[in-house]
């Protein structure tokens, strides 16, 4: 299979491109910048596309860091304009990828207190829900072209470096980690390599549609803390008032720490696909300690 990639070089690109290339496919790479092995989006035309059985966008602007008016507009248009560029090309070419893998993410829903979430549960009202919806909804011209358009939605991805993860085990290391807020928000899960595998699933199936990639055992966050500072030997009971998050952080640190989204992996369970990091402790332990 010959699969394009673009945001190649983040923490999913890189990890699916690792995989697709153990297994045999032939993968390229699209980045903003050249490299080896790797095309920049000036490359990509209709008739490039035409080498490709799937394609799956991955770009996008990084969520972290202070939400001011113009961080906002580039989580924003990175997004959107990336995938009408990306849609566009792949409904003018004379021979299309017969796949769009395009990326979203769990903030679809906004925050729903402990509202359990399948994949047709509504649009929430925040700004995470609109980037979802208006990045979801520019990948419809692929479908509305006859091409099978699968919308993963990313929960957080549990992987060893500077990534969500990253952060959370460097506070619990300086004995900062604990309840944040009420500790009462659910925060859903996936290992780097449970996305992966169901990237791989998805693409090799006949699945469309919204996807949410998910473990079926989220929790509440101030079990995630706990459950982290077991791991790290490490006391995880320090509360911090979500007023000093919305003060220090401002919209961000809400929307990434205070919200609650408890995820249901509907899709890929009724499918048959089976999580091998199903239980937060242990694949703590495994990323963690390896």
């Amino acid at each position: 299979m010959k699969v394009l990639i673009t945001g190649v070089t983040g923490l999913i690109g890189s990890a699916l491109r690792d995989a697709l290339q153990l297994r045999g496919d032939d993968v390229t790479g699209v980045s903003r910048s050249a490299a080896d092995g790797v095309i920049t989006w000036g490359d990509l035309t209709p008739e490039l596309m035409s080498d490709f059985d799937v394609v799956v966008n991955l770009a996008g602007e990084s969520i972290a860091g202070r939400w001011t008016k113009s961080k906002k507009e580039k989580i924003m248009a990175s997004r959107v304009d990336s995938t009408v560029s990306i849609a566009q090309l792949i409904t003018e070419s004379e021979n299309p990828p017969t796949c769009l893998v395009q990326a979203s993410a769990a903030g679809f829903y906004g925050s729903c207190g402990d509202y359990v979430l399948d994949e047709q549960s509504p649009v929430g009202k925040e700004f995470l829900a609109e980037v979802c919806e208006r990045w979801e909804a520019a990948a419809a011209p692929v479908a509305e072209a006859g091409l099978r358009v699968v919308l993963p939605r990313f929960s957080i991805v549990l992987a060893k470096g500077p990534g969500a993860l990253g952060r959370l085990s460097l506070l619990t290391r300086l004995c900062l980690g604990g309840p944040l807020g009420s500790g009462r928000q659910w925060w859903s899960w996936v290992s780097l390599e449970d996305t992966v595998r169901a990237l791989l699933f998805l693409m090799d199936s006949e699945i469309s549609g919204p996807v949410n990639v998910a473990t079926d055992s989220p929790q509440q966050q101030k079990k995630f803390a706990s459950v982290l500072g077991k791991v790290l030997r490490r006391p995880a009971f320090l509360p911090t008032p979500g007023i000093a998050l919305r003060l220090g952080l401002g919209e961000m640190g809400k929307a990434l720490l205070l919200d609650s989204m408890r995820l249901k992996p509907a899709v890929l369970s009724e499918n048959g696909f089976e999580f091998k990091d199903a239980e937060l402790e242990d694949t703590l332990e495994r990323i963690l300690k390896s």
